[in-house]
């Protein structure tokens, strides 16, 4: 009555629903790995700008590494996500 039912919103098999989840955990996932190099990237900036001795430089490197890893692994499970769509 107050909500109609799309076809989407109902898995009508058992593989259906597990193709569904495959989609939903591999965006999920892009998205989280996204948020954290971005997360990252920022407080490697902050490092940056605050070190005052050679050890936080090298480490503000390193979590520019971990920044950059999260950022391109999140493109890559978009991209991921986009074929696993393109071949159910």
């Amino acid at each position: 009555m107050g909500r109609d039912i799309m076809v989407s919103d109902i898995c009508t098999t058992a593989l259906q629903c597990d193709a569904e989840s495959l989609v939903k955990f591999q965006q999920d996932m892009g998205e989280t790995m996204g948020e954290l190099g971005l997360a990252f990237v920022k407080l490697t900036k902050f490092e940056s700008e605050e070190a005052e001795f050679e050890s936080q430089r090298v480490r503000a490197a390193d979590m520019r590494n971990v920044a950059t890893a999260a950022v391109k692994a999140s493109r890559l499970y978009r991209e991921l996500n986009t074929q696993t769509i393109k071949h159910l």
